[in-house]
């Protein structure tokens, strides 16, 4: 199996790793939802406040019935009680709503998507491209998936660490703060019991963390199972999935694998060891509660305790005995999430590879622009082998340029080099005179509509997929798919350019072949109107004969723009100006076609010729 190029062990942080990694998992959940830290902490002081709220007006009215019996101030007393337990009420329903509109799990888990997104859109092409990344995002989603880990986990347990923190420091204000019920229990009776529940959640703590490390483990071996199930899930729904599934049977290996990934054998520890740390758990509590108890009873003997403060007391330190215990485990996720946050901070750390200048280029109208390649040469990152070596050609204004040659022979490379996926090892690329990497990115990649071969179209009505975008304009959309050869399928097509393309999400959707996909590829690079137009073998799915007159009419569309044709089959580029020769990564040959065509000993010549009765094959 190959090697990951990502390291997926979360690994020993130290404390100020730690620090970092937990401030940071919050700075990033306030990025991704402003509103999540406030509301979060103002529902769960409503959920602590109200119980404990309706606990004191409730030992305040059992003191007066159990003494004077003033029925003002019992009325007083039942009004603030139902009044306030009713306006929390409120509050806590509408806060409920909105906590969980951004924290449960689907909505956290949608938010987090987008995020991850928006910031591989934004990373430069090599990284997008490169293996790593790759893996760091199917690490982060197997994350989500298993157990809520990193980012997810800060979202579901941060809540509950807010309510239980609340009720905490509530219930000790209830005990002994200036709310206390005032029952009088000896000094060395309340520190024996408060050293009997420290030394019991230090023990409770060290089973704990066992616990967490056995997630972490299960977590991080996991991930190549959780990975490869959600490859397996996504090939058994893909539609050309299908037939091979079914003649070459399949479904003993798929579910051989499935079987796998599912292997609940390896998280029995885990489950034992948490169901060990719960007990143990409810044991403290017990001992602690019972403990109180006693106490409280003995002081309500010598009359030293009202009846309303014996139920204060009593419930006040039920509830603080719970969040603390519940409040420490919830903290025991979040210490142990601190490292499944690290892939996320250093995904949206990855540095930035491609040069950014400020320049601006000058605006399409009435503007002739020139690209040279001077003297380029490129590696692509991790390899010490010249992709592209010594090149240099130069695109002029409305020049038609073919490029061929075998597979691996540079022709793509010096596409993305053009395009500024990414920056040549040697040499440099200038634009009207002036290196490219002085010129604004973006402003610069607008210059290009590229085709390659493996192109995409989304689940989406056709005139979005011309146009890149829902709101477009009708009339340049259906010339451009008229242009592209698209117009006699068009005509089979009632809803038009409102025709959904595939059944992804809409049952009525349209499937459309590979060359009908191809041509509404070429009908959106022609939508976005650049000025230099690249077709990097888009129509291989064509037969040689197709693709030339493809390539015919798209070069008679194209008007006045600077176009490179990319294709293994020579016949249908002899309508350019030029046509470059590649081989090993060089530039070999370089001219038009009955000037290469006579140089008996060139590559075109024997290219030409090896295609040359196939073509004619064809004709017949």
């Amino acid at each position: 199996m190959r090697r990951l190029q990502y390291d997926t062990r979360p690994g020993k942080l130290s404390f100020a790793e730690f620090i970092e990694l937990f401030g940071y998992g919050y700075k990033l959940a306030t990025k991704i939802t402003p509103s999540f830290l406030p509301l979060i902490l103002a529902q769960a002081f409503i959920t602590a406040a109200q119980p404990l709220l309706v606990l004191f007006f409730s030992a305040r009215i059992l003191n007066e019935l159990s003494g004077e019996r003033n029925a003002r101030m019992i009325i007083a007393c039942i009004s603030f009680a139902v009044g306030a337990a009713f306006c929390m009420s409120c509050a806590k329903a509408v806060l409920e709503r909105e906590v969980e509109s951004i924290s449960s799990w689907d909505r956290a888990y949608h938010k987090m998507q987008m995020f991850l997104s928006e910031r591989f859109i934004e990373i430069d092409f090599p990284h997008a491209e490169g293996g790593k990344v790759n893996e760091m995002l199917a690490h982060m989603d197997s994350l989500s998936r298993s157990g809520s880990q990193g980012l997810m986990n800060v979202y579901m347990f941060s809540r509950q660490g807010a309510e239980q923190f609340f009720s905490l420091a509530l219930a000790l204000l209830m005990l002994i703060g200036p709310f206390s019920a005032g029952i009088s229990i000896a000094g060395w009776q309340i520190w024996s019991l408060c050293v009997f529940f420290i030394f019991g959640m230090l023990f409770i703590l060290r089973l704990q963390r066992r616990s967490l490390v056995l997630l972490e483990n299960n977590t991080a071996n996991r991930i190549r199972g959780n990975t490869a199930k959600a490859y397996y899930t996504s090939y058994l729904k893909a539609e050309k999935a299908a037939k091979d599934i079914r003649l070459y049977s399949q479904s003993a290996s798929l579910l051989s694998i499935f079987e796998s990934c599912y292997d609940i054998k390896t998280w029995l520890p885990f489950f034992f060891q948490s169901g060990r740390v719960n007990g143990y758990m409810l044991g403290l509590l017990s001992a602690f509660g019972s403990c109180f108890y006693l106490m409280a009873g003995y002081s309500a003997l010598d009359g030293s305790a009202s009846v309303g403060g014996i139920v204060q007391s009593v419930g006040a330190v039920t509830a603080f005995s719970s969040a603390a215990a519940s409040l420490i485990m919830t903290l025991g996720q979040l210490v142990s999430n601190a490292a499944f946050l690290k892939p996320m901070k250093e995904y949206w750390s990855l540095p930035d590879i491609l040069a950014k200048g400020a320049r601006q280029v000058p605006p399409q109208e009435a503007h002739e622009y020139i690209i040279e390649f001077k003297d380029v040469s490129f590696c692509y990152p991790g390899s010490n082998e010249y992709a592209l070596r010594n090149l240099s050609i130069k695109f002029n204004p409305g020049q038609r340029l073919a490029v061929v040659g075998l597979n691996g022979s540079g022709k793509t490379t010096m596409i993305k080099l053009l395009c500024r996926f990414y920056d040549p090892t040697e040499g440099e690329i200038l634009l009207d005179g002036i290196n490219i990497k002085e010129y604004d990115y973006w402003q610069y990649t607008a210059l290009f509509s590229v085709v390659f071969q493996d192109f995409y179209l989304f689940p989406l009505q056709l005139g979005a997929n011309v146009a890149s975008g829902k709101e477009y304009d009708k009339g340049r959309a259906d010339a451009c798919l008229s242009s592209a050869g698209f117009s006699e399928r068009m005509r089979t097509m009632t809803d038009g350019l409102d025709t959904m393309l595939y059944q992804t999400y809409d049952d009525n959707g349209i499937q459309v072949s590979g060359g009908e996909a191809q041509k509404i590829a070429l009908a959106r690079a022609l939508y976005k109107d650049a000025p230099f137009v690249i077709l990097d073998e888009p129509t291989a799915a064509l037969d040689p004969i197709a693709e030339y007159e493809v390539y015919s009419a798209f070069e008679q569309t194209i008007g006045g723009k600077t176009a490179v044709f990319i294709s293994h089959r020579l016949s249908s580029c002899r309508f350019c100006h030029d046509i470059a020769v590649f081989d090993g990564g060089q530039m070999i040959q370089k001219g038009g076609h009955e000037t290469l065509l006579a140089d008996e000993s060139g590559m075109y010549r024997k290219l030409w010729y090896a295609q040359a009765q196939y073509y004619v094959d064809q004709k017949e």
